[in-house]
């Protein structure tokens, strides 16, 4: 193994690394918040509390809870506020440690104010006026500006009137929460975990996820999202938020599970007259990230608080990737069934692709012997450029482009790169189970360790380790008749083959395990057809009696493409330019050994 082999391994090693500090972040102290937080006696958690001027005294006063119901949701409205204080889904959505209903804040860390001017107080208490199931009204019981707020359920939407008396035409609104951990792995799902935003008429943006970020407003926004990995709460308004500022942040502690992101956001937005009532109107949506459901709100872009991934990974997944996977679902119930045909689908779609890059790979193969002559024939660093022209000479008259293997796969790369972002963000195999896994949106575990692993973690990834084994065995088929690097300080790719499944043990061992059970049938039905091509279908025999038939074609009969004729243009620069640099190099050479000789 020589030093640029060993260097290749030392970079790659580097950027699993990279990749674990600064994209897997682990959560950093919250400092300079722009609220600060005391604990309640009932958790001890940390919740929000924004700077309030005094309560309104009222010691006959005793709060009490509304309640909002759907056949999707139940919403809790405190009358100390009255303000949402619990967002529970009724559709079958259970957090995975103890099967309860998905909650999306951490009780009592929700906290909501209206802010009008001139307004004495920010905390408002207010009286039940009307209860059903689908509509509650709240009426202030003091005499500020906000006065009556008017809550309205309606699937996973909750709609809110807020009328105020002389609130000059803007309003202050403020909320922050702490997102519930209710997902196997915190560490993913908190760096899953930010606030998403679209400015009206532009697109779609966040902050950074698993990090503490922050963004001043300066257009408005249609929506705000507190997104986690799979639910969100997101509150929108036509009217468009205005000024304000933006902040989601990590837990104090790193160890600290009992959230996944401190949420906030702190805004102003225009009121409305409706029928002679100062109105200021939201919407607010509780729920799954679930395009079809999200699509409810009819905001613009919405279905993008699910990442995805950016520009065409996104749209191919949006737009192919999901509604096949939908499709599938709608008659097949298992998950990892569906996995298995989705899988068995992209590979027969990049089959015509593939196809090219075996027979690229059987013409090399061919012209192994012959490459390694020309190794031989010009061994030294010196001789480089005339090695490369006459491997270019041995490519063209063989009829070999040496970019048909690359081309295929810079075609695949896109897709490949897609499904990296599509199983992890589906919550369609959210708490699915298959074989061992008991959630396919979560790692899989078939060996818990007593100690952790830096880099790797506390459990042994089964479909990791099979999709690393099935790759191993695939790169060691591509591999194994590939010739050493032609060219001096090339890494020589047969090692790395060997190395990077390693690698991958480390870097996919917390993701999906529907992810690794993805990649690890796709490197399963990339063996067969390798295998099943090599044996029946590419001759290699044949292959040399046509390479050999074009070499002894007559020269002057053979015909250079666009291409080549470009490359042996440059090429032949190249050579004239090192031979200048290379007289130079004599003449300076010559001068020196002159004026020592004076």
């Amino acid at each position: 193994m020589d030093r640029n082999t060993i260097t290749g391994f030392l970079l790659i090693f580097a950027m699993v690394i990279v990749y674990q500090l600064y994209f897997v972040p682990a959560p950093e102290p919250a400092t300079e918040a722009s609220v600060k937080t005391t604990a309640t006696p009932e958790t001890g958690a940390a919740v929000a509390e924004f700077p309030t001027a005094a309560s309104v005294e009222d010691s006959t006063y005793i709060a009490r809870t509304a309640t909002l119901s759907s056949d999707v949701l139940t919403v809790e409205l405190s009358t100390d506020g009255g303000i949402p204080v619990l967002a529970e889904l009724a559709d079958g959505y259970l957090d995975y440690w103890n099967k309860q209903p998905i909650q999306l804040w951490n009780a009592g860390s929700s906290d909501m104010n209206w802010i009008a001017r001139g307004e004495g107080s920010y905390n408002q208490r207010f009286d039940i006026v009307s209860e059903a199931a689908d509509k509650v009204v709240l009426a202030n019981r003091g005499d500020g500006p906000l006065r009556f707020l008017t809550y309205t359920i309606n699937g996973y939407l909750v709609d809110v009137d807020a009328e105020f008396a002389d609130a000059r035409g803007e309003v202050g609104f403020q909320w922050q929460a702490d997102g519930a951990h209710n997902e196997k792995g915190i560490d993913v799902e908190r760096q899953k975990s930010s606030i998403y935003y679209r400015e009206q008429g532009r697109g779609r943006d966040y902050l950074s996820e698993g990090t503490d970020d922050s963004a001043d407003i300066e257009d408005p926004l249609e929506w705000v999202a507190f997104k986690q990995n799979y639910f969100s709460a997101i509150v929108g308004t036509d009217a468009g938020f205005q000024s304000g500022k933006l902040r989601s942040l990590p837990p104090a502690e790193p160890t600290d599970t009992t959230l996944t992101m401190r949420y906030g956001m702190d805004v102003t937005l225009p009121t409305q007259d409706i029928d002679g009532r100062e109105v200021a109107a939201l919407r607010f949506y509780f729920g799954p990230n679930d395009v079809s459901k999200l699509n409810t709100t009819g905001w613009g872009e919405i279905g993008r608080v699910i990442d995805f991934g950016w520009w065409i990974f996104g749209w191919i997944n949006r737009n192919v990737i999901f509604p096949i996977y939908a499709f599938l679902a709608s008659y097949i119930g298992s998950a990892g069934l569906i996995v298995l045909i989705l899988t068995l689908l992209i590979k027969s779609v990049l089959f015509p692709i593939t196809w090219k890059n075996y027979v690229s790979s059987a013409k090399m193969r061919v012209l192994k012997p012959d490459m390694e002559a020309l190794q031989a024939k010009y061994p030294d660093q010196d001789d480089a450029m005339q090695r490369q022209q006459e491997t270019m000479k041995l490519y063209r008259d063989s009829g070999v482009n040496p970019l048909a293997g690359c081309i295929p796969q810079l075609i695949q790369m896109p897709l490949l790169y897609a499904m990296f972002r599509f199983f992890p963000a589906n919550i369609e195999l959210r708490g699915k189970s298959f074989l061992w896994a008991d959630d396919l949106g979560a790692f899989d575990s078939i060996l818990d360790l007593p100690f952790e692993i830096p880099f790797y973690g506390a459990h042994v990834s089964g479909f990791t380790v099979l999709m690393a084994g099935s790759m191993y065995i695939y790169m060691g088929q591509t591999m194994a008749q590939q010739a050493a690097p032609t060219q001096p300080g090339m890494p020589d790719m047969r090692i790395m083959a060997k190395i990077m499944p390693f690698f991958m043990l480390f870097f996919f061992n917390k993701f999906a395990s529907g992810l690794s059970l993805y990649y690890f049938i796709a490197n399963l039905i990339t063996i067969g057809q390798v295998t099943t091509v090599k044996k029946f279908f590419i001759d290699e025999d044949k292959i040399r009696e046509k390479i050999k038939a074009k070499q002894a074609e007559p020269k002057d009969e053979k015909k250079k493409s666009s291409f080549a004729e470009r490359l042996e243009a440059m090429q032949k620069e190249q050579q004239k330019k090192a031979d200048e640099m290379k007289r130079q190099r004599d003449q300076a050479r010559k001068a020196r050994n002159q004026k020592r000789k004076k």
